[in-house]
């Protein structure tokens, strides 16, 4: 755990350059003042093919970083992958959406990120993620027209938590939520 230190891009890519932390499954570098240089540095370390976990929240990853992540082919093990307040906005959740390697993938977390609706579409036409369990999309300018097209999604079998939390959803974005038979009866809707 490398949390709240000042690790910033430089130590980010030394980290990136490790051969030998094969067994690694856990990586939390929240609040190290990394940019979208050390994210793209950490996207392209090919040793750590166990990391189950990555947590970058409160960093300054931006939609380039986001979309460095995306094109990670090692992490196929990648189960919780925590991005938030990390300003990747709708660009970036576009890229995270069209990963295709992190098909164990359980937990996302995009809280802060100014995705907005276009963001939401991206996401909700991902097909990878079958393990989906939980997202969190809170404080993300989503609308009714970002939870209708995430009410379409018929990937996510195993959603159990779908947090849309202060955003700007209405009576129209809850009802079509509601309306979904994709997700298991038990699915927690926070909204």
């Amino acid at each position: 755990n490398l949390e709240r230190n000042s690790i910033g891009d430089k130590g980010a890519t030394a980290l990136s350059k490790n051969t030998t932390w094969i067994n690694l499954q856990t990586l939390n570098l929240e609040r190290n003042s990394i940019d979208a240089k050390g994210a793209t540095e950490l996207s392209q370390n090919t040793t750590w093919i166990n990391l189950q976990t990555l947590d970058l929240t409160h960093n300054s990853i931006d939609a380039e970083g986001a979309t460095a992540l995306s094109k990670n082919t090692t992490w196929i093990n990648l189960q919780t992958l925590h991005l938030g307040f990390n300003k990747i906005g709708a660009e970036g959740a576009t890229a995270l959406s069209k990963n295709t390697t992190w098909i164990n993938l359980q937990t996302l977390n995009l809280e802060c990120n100014s995705i907005g609706d276009k963001g939401a579409t991206a996401l909700s036409k991902n097909t990878t993620w079958i393990n989906l369990q939980t997202l969190d999309l809170t404080h993300n300018s989503i609308d009714d027209e970002g939870a209708t097209v995430l009410s379409k999604n018929t990937t996510w079998i195993n959603l159990q938590t779908l947090n849309l939390a202060d955003n700007s959803i209405g009576a129209e974005g809850a009802t079509a939520l509601s309306k979904n038979t994709t997700w298991p009866n038990n699915i927690e809707i926070i909204h």
